[in-house]
């Protein structure tokens, strides 16, 4: 494993407060476990005058100094940046950041989320979601609030790590432990258990037809749910404070009550946004809906290939 977990975070900036809103937790991280945050500002072929309600960055000239701004202040903070100003040409603005982060080496995006909420927001996808479908690497979201924030780093103390009982939700653990080890922090493994009444669109049509079964099967998860994590808790590095956690009910709102006492969440994802996603219940975009705090999503797949 890799000294340095997360040596480069590239955090795409719009020139809006909403945006810079990820600076704080991702300055924490390249300060605690990595080197240099890298800030990009994608330039559209015909920006609007306003985003967000904010004057839109227009110039290759004005993003730099832009940029340049936000580096020195994190200077201060002993965190160093490089920028860079890149033209998005005819390509969409998340896949001019997917790329990007493949050329300059990051190993992690960082970026808020704050398209439209609500149902249009969850079948259309946004910004955020395409570039981890695209990138194929570590990204970390926060959905971005009307609140103030300073560029204060911020060091995660407290991981929440959601597991299903799926081998692909366990692949995150190496990762995991290692940014837990580096950031020492203390880390929760939690498992939320279905009820009937909650169980996802896919999951459901089997307990319409085998309803008893269907909630035998349920309990019996619940049952062995506990000495699973357990199991997986002893694979934490040693002196590692890890501690298990097993509910019953609707996943995400379970997920969402755990989360109130975590500084960050780190879980797979399958990357599915839109519909598909949706339809598939995907618990990252609808527990990132609920959530105040940041959400580290690495992709299935991601660890196979990973030297962290």
């Amino acid at each position: 494993m890799s000294e340095i977990p997360l040596a480069h975070i590239l955090v795409p900036l719009d020139g809006s407060s909403l945006a810079e809103q990820i600076l704080p937790v991702a300055a924490g991280l390249v300060r605690a476990c990595g080197r240099e945050l890298i800030l990009l500002h994608v330039l559209e072929p015909s920006p609007p005058e306003r985003i967000h309600g904010q004057p839109h960055l227009a110039t290759a000239e004005a993003a730099a100094r832009y940029l340049d701004r936000i580096s020195r202040e994190l200077a201060e903070q002993r965190v160093f940046c490089r920028i860079a100003v890149i033209a998005a040409d005819n390509a969409a603005v998340a896949t001019v950041i997917a790329r990007q982060a493949r050329a300059l080496g990051a190993d992690l995006i960082a970026l808020t989320t704050h398209g439209r909420g609500g149902l249009r927001g969850l079948l259309f996808g946004r910004i955020a979601q395409q570039v981890l479908q695209q990138a194929e690497r570590p990204t970390l979201v926060l959905r971005a609030t009307e609140r103030s924030v300073s560029l204060l780093p911020e060091t995660p103390q407290h991981l929440l790590i959601p597991l299903d009982g799926s081998p692909a939700s366990e692949h995150v653990l190496p990762f995991a432990w290692q940014l837990a080890r580096c950031l020492a922090a203390t880390v929760t493994l939690a498992r939320v258990v279905p009820t009937l009444e909650h169980l996802s669109f896919s999951e459901s049509a089997p307990a319409v037809f085998l309803p008893t079964a269907t909630a035998a099967l349920l309990e019996l998860e619940r049952q062995h749910a506990e000495q699973d994590l357990q199991h997986l808790a002893a694979t934490a590095p040693a002196g590692l404070p890890v501690t298990v956690v097993v509910r019953q009910g609707d996943v995400v709102a379970e997920l969402a009550a755990l989360a109130t006492d975590v500084d960050l969440v780190v879980m797979t994802t399958h990357g599915r946004a839109g519909l598909p996603g949706w339809l598939a219940g995907s618990v990252a975009a609808r527990l990132l809906e609920r959530v105040t705090i940041p959400l580290l999503l690495v992709p299935i797949g991601r660890q196979e290939t990973s030297t962290i």
